[in-house]
């Protein structure tokens, strides 16, 4: 198992992820700052920079994770619907 967590490094996000560190599974979080992200987050996180308003930057992040987590305060909200819907279904194993 492998977890994506979107939002990662928000005041919800950054509990899930450590949760997750603590159960030992690994985890991808996407953050939109690398720096503050790294300040927070467990070292043994694979980090990476996007946006979940841009599918584009989706994609390859999601690729290889099997479960995915949206912890994001993003305006407008996340709906799966859309782009997004339709990264997910291609994505999917």
């Amino acid at each position: 198992m492998k977890a994506f967590v979107a939002g990662a490094s928000g005041q919800t996000g950054r509990r899930i992820v450590q949760e997750l560190v603590r159960r030992q599974i690994p985890v991808r979080a996407m953050v939109r700052d690398m720096e503050k992200a790294r300040q927070i987050l467990p070292a043994s996180v694979e980090l990476v920079v996007g946006d979940v308003l841009k599918p584009a930057s989706l994609k390859d992040a999601i690729s290889d994770c099997t479960v995915v987590i949206s912890a994001t305060g993003a305006a407008p909200a996340l709906i799966l619907q859309g782009p997004t819907k339709s990264i997910l279904r291609e994505t999917a194993i």
